[in-house]
């Protein structure tokens, strides 16, 4: 598709197929470019371009970064009111500084264990699950005693680990919005056991495929989506595996209007673990870092989730995530009216619009300042207010080194 884009939304991985001026005016040989580096984009604001044209074909998508009134605008909905206050679980009981080091080590020993059953299976070893239920037990016991910890790391992220950390940063989201929704204990676990597993079937997809450096082939992605019936087979074996786990490794690349694979599952044919996974699946994948994708913003990405409401993705639920997840979701970089910038630590409780933030730099100053926690529901004004969310690497901040010092302080 050809969208006309602002300037100053562009980001590496963008295809520009009209610069909208003269040939003489922009800064490049030819009239089509593909955005490489952000010394790219500032060559064209130099250039006193302000639109241009893009091919979302040949390159990434562009949505724009929203405020807070135009999120709440964009998503025509007061979210207060998508999920009453009372029917979520927002309950905390140790504080987040205190669950960190715990959240860490737990994301940590999830991450080995799914990176060691890759390696079994490729091998004709047979899946330990039962090592998975206790490490399933556990993101669910640090989620209940601190829902944003495991949320907030899971913002550290390695795209050369991909395969093995979207499983679990998927597990983790699954953990808390199924507590946040009150399910049932034995409904919290098997949803978020078919989480952390529900692609265990790539472990027997070429890694020529799996780590491919470009957009498959037909016959390439014909064999990707075969991961789908591997992880069904795998887990067929396994009594602790029940109809609910399964539904979520076997339907969460199923789409409402009946788009998605492998059976091409429509409306109600699919499960509310098909629904569920397949929201948690692509929010994580939208917001992380591969080989071949260059991540959004969790509200970009939900944004683009959003849009495909009663299409790709039930209303209902995407509505739930978001009011779990918050406007700012843990882990976000943020701009204060006041000038500063913060990364979203803790979601809002009483007031999504109101989280918990760590002030790391002063935009007036031009400065890093020594980190702070902030609780924007415990005061007004500027440094109370954010403005919007903003793009990290035009700061060039890095929010894992932040987020890393955090839980080792």
């Amino acid at each position: 598709m050809i969208k006309k884009v602002k300037v100053h939304l562009l980001r590496p991985g963008v295809y520009i197929t009209d610069f909208n001026c003269s040939w003489l005016a922009h800064p490049f040989l030819t009239s089509k470019k593909r955005i490489k580096s952000y010394s790219d984009i500032e060559k064209i604001k130099q250039a006193g371009i302000s639109e241009v044209f893009i091919d979302t074909t040949k390159g990434i998508d562009i949505f724009e970064t929203l405020t807070r009134e135009q999120f709440l605008e964009e998503f025509k909905t007061d979210l207060k009111d998508v999920v009453p206050a009372e029917e979520l679980d927002y309950q905390t009981q140790v504080p987040l500084e205190k669950e960190l080091r715990r959240a860490r080590q737990i994301q940590h020993e999830a991450h080995s264990l799914l990176k060691q059953a890759y390696h079994d299976i490729r091998y004709g070893n047979v899946l330990k699950i039962k090592e998975f239920a206790d490490s399933v037990k556990e993101i669910i016991d640090s989620v209940t005693r601190n829902r944003d910890a495991l949320l907030l790391l899971s913002n550290i992220k390695n795209k050369d680990e991909y395969t093995y950390e979207h499983s679990v940063n998927v597990s983790i989201l699954a953990a808390g919005i199924s507590k946040a929704l009150q399910m049932e204990k034995d409904e919290i676990f098997e949803y978020t056991l078919g989480a952390i597993l529900h692609d265990i079937g790539k472990s027997k997809i070429p890694d020529e495929i799996l780590k491919k450096d470009g957009t498959l082939t037909q016959k390439e992605y014909a064999i990707l989506k075969k991961h789908v019936e591997f992880g069904i087979d795998i887990l067929s074996e396994h009594k602790e595996a029940t109809t609910a786990t399964l539904s979520v490794i076997a339907e969460h690349h199923e789409r409402l209007n009946g788009t998605g694979y492998p059976k091409k599952l429509s409306g109600s044919q699919i499960s509310l673990g098909g629904k569920l996974g397949a929201i948690l699946d692509v929010y994580d994948a939208l917001t992380s870092e591969r080989i071949y994708h260059t991540p959004v913003n969790p509200v970009q990405a939900l944004k683009e989730i959003y849009t495909q409401r009663n299409i790709l993705f039930e209303e209902e639920l995407i509505q739930q995530f978001i009011k779990f997840l918050g406007i700012y979701p843990p882990g976000s970089l943020v701009k204060l009216k006041s000038g500063f910038l913060a990364i979203v630590i803790e979601a809002g409780r009483e007031n999504i619009l109101k989280p918990v933030v760590r002030l790391i730099y002063d935009l007036k100053k031009n400065v890093p300042i020594l980190p702070r926690n902030l609780d924007l529901s415990k005061g007004v004004g500027d440094l109370h207010f954010i403005e919007g969310m903003v793009n990290p690497e035009f700061y060039s901040i890095n929010v894992n080194d932040y987020l890393l010092d955090m839980y080792s302080d």
